[in-house]
Formats: C-alpha cells, sequence, structure tokens
C-alpha cells in the first residue's frame, strides 16, 4: 500500500493532466470510476463525490475530474484532514444544483494538523430558488494551502449569517482567484497567513464583498505562529457589494483585543449600481495597511474608507485611487486610527446627500505622524450644511513621540460651508524647535464660506505651526485660530497669514511677523512700543508711517520683545492718529 500511494502520489504531482478518479452523470444516475475505469460509486447523496474524496484519501491524495452535466446534491462533501486534493470541473459546464441548507464542500477538524492541500477548480454552483435557507457554501479551514479557483457561485440574495459563498478560515496560505459570486449574505472570506483574494468578480451582498485576514484571534492557530499574516486583494470588481457592511475589508474582527498583520488592497473596482453600500473598504484592527491605485464610485450610507483598528495599529498609506462617493448620512469620508497615516495622490470627490445635519469631518484622522499631500478633493453638500472640519487630527502622540502633521500641495474644491479646512487638536507637552503642523503650498478654491484655513486646539503647553504659500480665494478666511482651556499655553507660529488666538496664551513668530498698530497721539509722548511676538529680538525691522501724525522724523530699537519707535518730536494729540505699518524678521 505504501508504494501504490506513493506511486500514485508521484503521478499526481508529476502529470497534472490525468485523474485518479472521474465522476460523471448519464441518465440521470451518477458514477465514479478510478484511473482503470473500475466503477467505484454508482448513485449516492453527495452525487458520488464524496466516494470519490474517500477513494483518494486512501492514497494521500488524488486528483477527481467531475465532468460537465448538472449534479443535484443532497447532502455535505466531507473532505479529510491530512490529504492532498485535487477536484476540478469543466467550467460552467459542470453546475452543482441544490435549494436546501447544507455547506457543499467542507473542510475542517477539531485537532486540525495544518498538513492539507486542498484545490478546488472550474465549476459551478447554482442555489436558485432558496429562498432563506441560507448556508456556506464552500468552507475550507486548518489547511496547508487552499486554492479555489475558477468557480461561479449564484443564490438568492438575503442578510443572514451563516451565508457565505466562499470562506476559509486559519489556513497556511489561502488563494481565491478567478470566482464569480453573486448574491450572497457574504461573498469570498479569504483567512489564511498568506491570503490572497485576486481578480474575483461579486455582485451584490449583503455584507462583505471581499474580505481577507491572517490568523485572527477567534480561531484556532497552528504550533510555532503567531497571530497576524499577509492578506492581499487585488484586481477585483465589487458590485452593489456591502449593501449593510462593507464591499472590501482586510478584517480581524471588531472583537479582537489589538490589530495584528498587513494588509494590501490594491487595483480594485468597488463601484454601485443599484443599491448603496454601507462602506466600500475597511480594515478592522489591521495593524499596517495599504490601499491603493482603487477605483470606488457610488453610493455609501456610512463612509467610503474605514480604517478603525483597536490597540496601537502602525501605518495606513491610501494613495493614487480614485473616489466619487456620494454619502447619504453624515459621517466621515475616510477615518482611521493608524500611528502613521499617508493619504496622497488621490483624486477624491465626496457628495453628500439627504443630510440632516452637518458633517464633523471629511477626513477624520486620529494619528501621531499624518501626510496629506497632492491631493485633489472636491467636496459638495446641501446648501444649508456645510462641514465642521475638512480635515480634522487628533494628536494620538506622546512626550517622546510628538505630533507631527504635514497636509501640502494639495487642490481643495469646496462648495459647502466649511469652519476650519484643517483642525488639529494637540494634547501633549513634548517640546521641539521644528514644525508639529505644515500647511503649505495648498489651492483652496472655495464656493462657499470657510471661516479659517487652520484651528489649533491645545491641550499640552506647546505647538508650533508652520502655514505658508497657500492660495486661497475670497471665500476662504485667511487665518489661523487657536483655542485652549489651559493656562501657560506656548504657540510658536511661521505664518504669513494672521493668527488670531481665542483664548489667553503666550504665542510667537519664529520667522517673521508684521501688522498695524495705532496710537493715540497726546503731543508729549516719543516713543510708541509694538508688541512684535517674536521668539527673540528681530535683526530686521522696517516701521512705515501710515498716516499724516504719524510722519515725524523717528528711529527704531528692539529688544526680545518690543519695537520701539522713537520720535524726535512727539506726534500731536489725537486719537489713532499715530498709525504705523510694521514688519519683523528674526
Amino acid at each position: 500500500m505504501v508504494r501504490i500511494k506513493d506511486r500514485i502520489v508521484s503521478r499526481y504531482y508529476a502529470t497534472p493532466g490525468t485523474y485518479d478518479v472521474i465522476t460523471y452523470t448519464e441518465g440521470g444516475r451518477y458514477y465514479a470510476k478510478d484511473r482503470m475505469g473500475n466503477i467505484i460509486c454508482q448513485d449516492s447523496p453527495t452525487a458520488c463525490l464524496q466516494e470519490a474524496v474517500n477513494y483518494v484519501a486512501q492514497l494521500g491524495g488524488g486528483k477527481i475530474l467531475v465532468k460537465k452535466g448538472t449534479y443535484y446534491p443532497k447532502k455535505t462533501i466531507r473532505i479529510p484532514d491530512g490529504i492532498n486534493l485535487v477536484i476540478d470541473g469543466e467550467g460552467n459546464n459542470t453546475v452543482f444544483r441544490y435549494t436546501d441548507r447544507f455547506i457543499l464542500f467542507l473542510h475542517g477538524s477539531s485537532n486540525p494538523t495544518w498538513t492539507s492541500t486542498v484545490i478546488l477548480r472550474n465549476f459551478k454552483i447554482d442555489r436558485r430558488g432558496s429562498g432563506e435557507n441560507n448556508t456556506d457554501i464552500i468552507v475550507v479551514s486548518y489547511a496547508k494551502y487552499v486554492m479555489i479557483d475558477g468557480i461561479e457561485i449564484v443564490d438568492d440574495w438575503r442578510d443572514m449569517d451563516k451565508d457565505a459563498g466562499i470562506a476559509s478560515y486559519s489556513n497556511l496560505v489561502t488563494i481565491v482567484q478567478n470566482c464569480r459570486v453573486f448574491n450572497k449574505s457574504y461573498g469570498i472570506w479569504a483567512s489564511g497567513f498568506l491570503s490572497i483574494a485576486r481578480e474575483n468578480y461579486v455582485v451584490n451582498t449583503a455584507k462583505v464583498g471581499i474580505a481577507a485576514s491572517g490568523f485572527a484571534e477567534r480561531f484556532g492557530i497552528p504550533p510555532g505562529y503567531s497571530y497576524g499574516g499577509l492578506s492581499i486583494i487585488e484586481n477585483n470588481v465589487c458590485i452593489d457589494c456591502g449593501r449593510t457592511d462593507e464591499g472590501i475589508s482586510v478584517d480581524y474582527g471588531v472583537r479582537s483585543s489589538r490589530s495584528y498583520g498587513a494588509g494590501i488592497i490594491r487595483n480594485n473596482i468597488i463601484k454601485t449600481v443599484n443599491y448603496a453600500s454601507a462602506r466600500m473598504i475597511t480594515t478592522p484592527n489591521v495593524e499596517k495597511v495599504v490601499i491603493e491605485n482603487n477605483i470606488l464610485e457610488g453610493t455609501v450610507n456610512m463612509g467610503a474608507i474605514d480604517l478603525w483598528s483597536a490597540g496601537d495599529p502602525l501605518l495606513a498609506i491610501i494613495r493614487n485611487n480614485y473616489i466619487n462617493v456620494t454619502n447619504v448620512s453624515s459621517g466621515a469620508f475616510v477615518a482611521t486610527t493608524h500611528k502613521m497615516f499617508v493619504f496622497e495622490n488621490n483624486m477624491m470627490y465626496a457628495t453628500y446627500n439627504n443630510i440632516s445635519q452637518n458633517i464633523f469631518d471629511l477626513l477624520h484622522v486620529y494619528s501621531a505622524k499624518v501626510f496629506i499631500r497632492g491631493n485633489r478633493i472636491t467636496t459638495i453638500t446641501p446648501s444649508n450644511y456645510g462641514f465642521n472640519n475638512i480635515i480634522y487630527v487628533f494628536a494620538r502622540s506622546s512626550d517622546s513621540d510628538p505630533e507631527y502633521v504635514d497636509i501640502e500641495s494639495n487642490d481643495f474644491v469646496i462648495n459647502a460651508l466649511s469652519d476650519n479646512l484643517v483642525h488639529v487638536w494637540f494634547d501633549f507637552t513634548y517640546p521641539t524647535t521644528i514644525p508639529q503642523v505644515i500647511v503649505s503650498k495648498n489651492l483652496v478654491n472655495a464656493k462657499r464660506a470657510v471661516n479659517r484655513v487652520l484651528r489649533l486646539t491645545i491641550r499640552g503647553d506647546f505647538a508650533y505651526a508652520f502655514v505658508r504659500d497657500n492660495q486661497v480665494n475670497s471665500n476662504v478666511a485667511n487665518k489661523i485660530g487657536a483655542w485652549t482651556d489651559k493656562s501657560g499655553i506656548r504657540v510658536y507660529i511661521d505664518a504669513d497669514i494672521p493668527f488670531e488666538p481665542y483664548a489667553t496664551m503666550s504665542y510667537y513668530y519664529y520667522k517673521k511677523n508684521y501688522g498695524v498698530a495705532k496710537f493715540n497721539g497726546d503731543g508729549t509722548t516719543t516713543t510708541f512700543t509694538i508688541a512684535h511676538n517674536l521668539v527673540k529680538a528681530p535683526s530686521r525691522v522696517l516701521v512705515t508711517p501710515a498716516s499724516k501724525d504719524a510722519a515725524g522724523s523717528f528711529y527704531v530699537t528692539t529688544d526680545d520683545t518690543y519695537i520701539y519707535v522713537n520720535y524726535t518730536t512727539a506726534p500731536p494729540a489725537g486719537t489713532n492718529n499715530v498709525v504705523l505699518h510694521w514688519y519683523a524678521e528674526v
């Protein structure tokens, strides 16, 4: 038996065009023949598939061909642990037709060994007419290697648990590719330490359309491994997916105690046609994630991209995506909790419809290091509603790892009322000599009023903002606002727009400052003092009289706090009659 097993397994790997068992239907009956032509099954509740699997299992593994025809299984085909198995159909000419509530192909074990190889390819499963008979259809878990390739699944739409087209959990390697799934609660779920879902086509799912994950807390994992892994979802099309959930997701479960693994979501098309999605992309509890080169189009009722994760997720990168989505709720378009967040070179058209309140944020970022660069962002809201903030950043940093926010070279077209273009909330005390907030080289074309370019909310005792070279139109109040409820706050500014604190705080300009000073002359005072608010005494000062009474002869001196304008002859008495334009730089 060992020699026969070795010979068959060798032949299985060496000659992929041969099969150890062929099953077929003829005259309304089912048959299975071995490679010698011997009939090993005639009619069974699994259309002779279970008998074929059991036969090759005795040999340690093998290949089964299911010939073209329509098969009507009555029960689950169970794949034993420790097998090397390939089941091939002949494309959509091989059809499994049933409507009862049972899993068609099942691999799993209460005491898994992670030694199985399971490959299912090229057949169709048709459950139309199943009504409320929800069921997972293909479930392969706790295997060494799983490939599901070229399977088409058609069902009746429903919104129920335990109703996935293709589901796999806690395999070492899972690949789901070239599959087509229509009208399921869940479309495809590929789970493995390496999990790949690629080139699939999924239409009309109640919950997630295509998901992948590594080893997650809710499932067993093999000895020597830890939770996590790498998940790749690429080159898929998802139409009307996630009507109550999400279109595409790398998902470690919302109940995980922390974040795990890495996920890549790239080159996918996610589109709604007949229904709205709740969200188009999510990554719950994924430690590191890259979302790139995707096309997102249609309608959502919660948000476009949600990267919420527990614990301390490390990195999220969203780049080079085309996002043209209408949100029918007041939720954020993009949200993240990752320690470092990169949002760059995206083209985003964000439209809000049928809302009954203001939108808090377009981008809601709870991160320590933030880079938002090179994007074109267009927003549209109903005329009576708008945004609190286009971009909101809450500083989830520490004294030893201070916040750094770089919002640079973006093109904003804002068809919405907005309180702030950017709002950054600081909550730490670490002093630094480099800017913690950079807002520069942005083009802001506001069709409706925007009250501030930048607002700072400061709960620590220190902040440093660099705001320069932004181009804004007349609908934007080109200024910086700052608020705090603490005493002793210090704010350092390098800006070419005014700074307006809304609470008592000490603020200083790092590079330069300028303004208009007005004084009441009294005919005797010869020295007028201007607070320059620079970090130290300026090296260059320019004072220009801007009123007739200020035009006398004077000279200027400075110290770390003030500019002193010293007149040879006191200006005459008057109210605000001594007007001086001043400029000072360090």
